[in-house]
């Protein structure tokens, strides 16, 4: 039978495979949460990343990038290679900064939605882009900013509202 990964090249399905997490990285470090905060954005952007699979169940691009391992061996094996590919590709990219972090996550926005859209179908790519948006969301509001120990701030910061502003925009999706 064939895969939802049988569509697409190994580097074309990495790249979609990576842009949740890039989104929820970019969005954690749009804000200056401190170290509890970022606890908290970080584990939003995970429980977001797996809310995809019920959020979306009939949506193979979703179900492909969150497909079980067989095993814990082989789960801790494929992350070392996710973990090892995405340093290489952001040093080869020369990042040095948050805002060409997010440069290049955006970049990569549009090149996976065209990627899906054209490969997995338009119902797919509004749903791909969906789920993407609601991972920039649940980490912009999981911890407030400017607080101090997590109490007082603002929930979400100017930073993080012009992030999500640009990654509403790159994604087409309305909120």
């Amino acid at each position: 039978m064939m895969s939802v990964k049988d569509k697409y090249s190994d580097d074309e399905w990495y790249l979609i495979a990576t842009v949740p997490s890039m989104v929820g990285a970019a969005m954690a470090g749009a804000g200056k949460s401190g170290i509890i905060g970022t606890t908290k954005e970080a584990m939003a952007s995970m429980k977001s990343i797996v809310a995809g699979k019920n959020d979306y169940p009939d949506n193979e691009v979703i179900g492909g990038i969150l497909e079980k391992a067989e095993s814990f061996s082989d789960a801790r094996e494929k992350a070392g290679a996710f973990r090892e590919k995405a340093m290489a590709d952001l040093k080869s990219q020369d990042i040095k900064s948050p805002d060409e972090f997010n440069s290049y996550m955006l970049g990569n926005c549009k090149q996976a939605i065209a990627l899906v859209t054209e490969r997995s179908g338009a119902q797919a790519a509004s749903e791909y882009q969906q789920w993407s948006m609601t991972i920039a969301e649940k980490v912009a509001e999981a911890a407030s900013e400017g607080g101090f120990l997590g109490f007082g701030g603002e929930q979400v910061s100017d930073g993080e509202k012009q992030l999500l502003a640009k990654i509403e925009q790159t994604l087409n999706v309305m909120t």
